[in-house]
C-alpha cells in the first residue's frame, strides 16, 4: 500500500494537511510576528533615513567648516604677506635712516679732520716761516759781520744750516 507509492503519486491527505498547517502558520505569523517584523523594518528604514540626513547635514557642515578654514587660511596668508611687506619696508627705512646718519657723521668727522689738518698745516707753516725768518736774520747778521764774496757767503750759510739741530731744520 504505502510501500508501492511512487514519486508521481499524489497523496491528497498529505496535501490537505500541509495546506492547513501552512495556513495556520500564516495566521500565527500574521497575528504575532508580522507586525513586529514590519515595525522593525520601518524603524530600521527611519534609522537609516535619519542617518543619511544626519550624514548629509554633517557633510554640509564639514564643507562649510572647510570653506571657512580655507578662507581663514587665505586671510592669514594675506596678513602674513602684509606683515612681511611692512617689516621689509620698515627695515629698508631704518637702513636708509642709519645710512643717512652714518653718512652725516662721517661727513662731520671728515670736516673736523680737514679742519684739524688745515689748522696743523697753518701752524706748521707759521712755525716754518718763523724759523726761516730766524735763519735769514742770523745768516744776514753773520754776512754783515764778515764781508765775503758770494762763494764764501754760500759756504757760511751751508755750514750754519748743517750745524742747526735736526728738529729745527724739519
Amino acid at each position: 500500500m504505502l510501500l508501492a507509492a511512487g514519486l508521481t503519486d499524489i497523496n491528497v491527505a498529505l496535501v490537505v494537511w500541509t495546506l492547513v498547517t501552512f495556513g495556520l502558520l500564516l495566521i500565527v505569523l500574521k497575528r504575532f510576528a508580522w507586525h513586529p517584523i514590519l515595525e522593525t523594518i520601518e524603524n530600521r528604514e527611519k534609522t537609516i533615513a535619519e542617518a543619511i540626513e544626519s550624514a548629509k547635514r554633517e557633510r554640509a557642515e564639514a564643507e562649510k567648516a572647510a570653506a571657512d578654514m580655507r578662507a581663514s587660511l587665505e586671510k592669514a596668508r594675506t596678513e602674513a604677506a602684509e606683515l612681511i611687506r611692512r617689516n621689509q619696508a620698515e627695515v629698508a627705512a631704518a637702513k636708509n635712516e642709519l645710512m643717512a646718519t652714518a653718512r652725516k657723521e662721517s661727513e662731520s668727522l671728515l670736516a673736523q679732520a680737514r679742519a684739524s689738518i688745515e689748522e696743523e698745516r697753518r701752524a706748521a707753516v707759521a712755525d716754518l716761516r718763523a724759523q726761516v725768518v730766524d735763519i735769514a736774520i742770523e745768516a744776514a747778521g753773520r754776512l754783515l759781520q764778515t764781508q765775503m764774496d758770494e762763494k764764501k757767503q754760500r759756504q757760511l750759510v751751508e755750514e750754519y744750516l748743517a750745524r742747526l739741530p735736526k728738529e729745527r731744520r724739519a
